[in-house]
């Protein structure tokens, strides 16, 4: 192992080959974009679209695949791991309250934006309907029953559903939340049990281990899954629409980068005495592939990786903190939807007061904590947050023409949250040891 540390890596590290993948793919992607038109269906063009889309689609399929076994046994091992389960109350406190409180923060940060640059007022509606851009209520918004519950039942009903009714069927649907809830109670159980456990917590050891095994080799093939990803993905972006679209887009990316790069940074910096540069740098991978997938979950198993294995951060708090947050954290999702809200108001001429902007404010706080728990979560938890205000469903239709692009800026801020919060709460607990140079880890399996 000492041999393998100090051996000199060959070629470029993982976040670079990741990034080339990126760049390569959006030129590619937009090329064929404006020489071909977006919506190709037959000759070369449109056989690559499809080998590439697929090519995507296996990579977040593999990353997925891993997701639930994963969850179950680095949580199960963090929370054995604490020894006193009197300690589990306390670490998840701690991070329950710090994602509280940053996706209040996010929430602020988006309306403090969005009153600032009030990005619906101007913008020709008729254009808009010209361009395709309409007023479409998504099924599955409907399918969730928003619009006929009240925000408060669904958001209560999202924590209470938690609560799996059947431990099996929460694994075999790929429920997180529900899984995590179980996984939780086992662990405290077992710690409960003492010996007569060690046995199953030697195999869920083991299995832990055969997935962080799983991650290291899957990532051999990011770089080149993520560039047929990203060709795929702007391919099919319409430029007329990110045109018409434009100063809504810009507002919500303003917000997020306050909210990453002052907010986020700040808190790194300060609570958690960590040098926000370098956490950039090691959870890098991390980041591009959550752009790259527009999903938090499928990036999980490689943010787990780069925050143990390139920041220093203790297992026994990234194992716990971060499957929790990549269900319950939801900064990017949460600053959205506030922008989003207003913006339709704007658009529909609708006047929110201050008290309605205080709405919103808790809504979309308490809506992004339980977003992973609802089917299409950002969308749903939209349609809650206008319904709270007495906007009609109808206005998520006039941004679904470039959701998909902004989705994937607000799920690199929600990984980008998660890290945060791993490193400020493995301060406290003493938990943490910053590289002091470079950020060895997964880039040398992935060479």
């Amino acid at each position: 192992m000492a041999e393998t540390g100090t051996k000199k890596r060959k070629g470029l590290d993982l976040q670079w080959k990741i990034l080339i993948g990126i760049v390569l793919g959006i030129a590619l992607g937009l090329f064929i974009n404006v020489t071909y038109g977006p919506g190709v269906e037959s000759g070369p063009i449109y056989i690559i679209k499809i080998i590439f889309k697929y090519g995507g689609d296996i990579f977040i399929r593999l990353l997925r695949m891993l997701i639930i076994p994963l969850v179950f046994a680095s949580i199960f091992m963090a929370i054995v791991n604490l020894g006193d389960v009197r300690a589990l109350g306390k670490l998840g406190g701690k991070t329950v309250g710090f994602y509280f409180l940053t996706t209040a923060l996010a929430v602020a940060a988006g309306l403090l934006v969005v009153n600032l640059f009030n990005p619906g007022l101007g913008i020709d509606k008729e254009a808009l309907s010209a361009l395709g851009i309409g007023t479409e209520v998504p099924g599955k918004v409907g399918n969730a029953g928003v619009g006929e519950k009240s925000p408060v039942i669904i958001i209560i009903d999202t924590f209470v559903n938690m609560i799996p009714k059947n431990a099996a069927a929460a694994f075999a649907s790929g429920n997180i939340l529900q899984v995590i809830f179980f996984t939780i109670f086992l662990a405290i159980m077992a710690s409960i049990v003492g010996k007569a456990s060690d046995t199953m917590t030697s195999a869920i050891h083991g299995l832990d281990r055969i997935m962080q095994a799983g991650i290291m080799a899957i990532m051999k093939i990011a770089p080149y899954a993520i560039f047929m990803l990203v060709t795929a993905i702007f391919m099919d972006l319409g430029f007329a629409a990110l045109a018409a679209l434009g100063k809504y887009a810009l507002t919500v990316l303003v917000g997020l980068a306050i909210h990453a790069f002052i907010t986020l940074t700040a808190l790194v910096w300060i609570l958690g005495k960590y040098n926000p540069i370098k956490l950039f740098k090691a959870v890098a991978p991390a980041l591009m592939t959550a752009w790259s997938t527009a999903s938090s979950a499928a990036t999980l198993p490689i943010t787990m990786s780069n925050l143990t294995e390139r920041a220093g951060v203790d297992p026994k708090i990234s194992n716990f903190v971060l499957p929790l947050g990549a269900t319950v954290n939801m900064d990017g999702t949460a600053l959205y939807e506030s922008v989003a809200v207003i913006f339709i108001a704007q658009l529909l001429g609708i006047d929110l007061t201050f008290g309605m902007q205080i709405v919103i404010f808790i809504t979309a706080s308490l809506a992004a904590i339980g977003a992973a728990a609802i089917p299409g979560a950002g969308l749903v938890t939209m349609g809650i947050v206008l319904t709270a205000v007495g906007l009609p469903l109808d206005g998520i239709g006039l941004i679904l023409a470039i959701d998909r692009i902004l989705d994937q800026f607000r799920t690199a801020i929600n990984v980008w949250g998660d890290a945060c919060a791993a490193v400020v709460i493995a301060r406290t607990e003493d938990a943490i040891t910053e590289p002091e140079s470079g950020t060895p880890g997964l880039e040398s399996a992935a060479a």
